[in-house]
């Protein structure tokens, strides 16, 4: 099952560039990563790499004029090509089988929304792995209410259907991804649960 990997980015020069080395080593790799960009002006290193990986095909370098979390993920979803959007943060490590772990929670379970493991840094090298309640840094699967937006992936119509993103959150959007959840929860599997299910990356 083909992925979209779409970043919203803001101010990041190095760090961008590492995440999206990371994203084009993984076996199998995304089938297209789309970097919207609403950074004023990069430094002429990170902008030259950016244009590279652009003019090769490997990224497609979007750049975005007004600073906001939900609409540079509305524009993602406005823009990809694939069924299924994973929204990452530009500030990732992500494990080997990530792209494969978001595509067989959608084949398992049609009509989902998925969330995917983050480890916040003070959580870095921790053991997670004998833990019986849910987080986020966890290694085992649960059924949510809510999720993070640094690792989560829908199925593009199905978003555009909700009406996207609330784009009335604005700076650090604080609580969207709780807004969305609230509206997406009532649609969710066939199984007449209304959680989410993390699939942990």
């Amino acid at each position: 099952m083909p992925i979209t990997v779409a970043i919203p980015t803001y101010r990041r020069e190095q760090v961008l560039l590492n995440s999206l080395d990371y994203l084009l080593a993984l076996i199998p790799p995304p089938a297209e990563i789309l970097v919207l960009d609403q950074t004023e002006r990069h430094e002429p290193a990170t902008g030259q790499r950016l244009m590279e990986l652009h003019a090769a095909g490997r990224i497609r370098w979007l750049k975005l004029d007004t600073p906001s979390i939900p609409q540079a993920m509305n524009r993602g979803l406005l823009e990809a090509r694939q069924d299924i959007v994973l929204f990452m943060d530009d500030d990732i490590r992500p494990e080997p089988g990530l792209i494969a772990a978001h595509a067989a929670a959608h084949q398992a379970h049609a009509e989902v929304l998925v969330a995917g493991r983050v480890i916040q840094p003070w959580e870095e090298g921790i053991d997670f792995s004998g833990e019986s309640s849910f987080r986020f840094a966890g290694v085992n699967a649960f059924w949510i209410d809510e999720f993070m937006g640094g690792n989560f992936s829908v199925r593009r119509e199905a978003a555009l259907a909700l009406g996207g993103f609330d784009e009335n959150f604005v700076r650090v959007a604080y609580r969207f991804e709780a807004e969305f959840a609230h509206r997406w929860r009532p649609r969710v599997d066939a199984s007449g649960s209304s959680r989410l299910p993390a699939c942990i990356t």
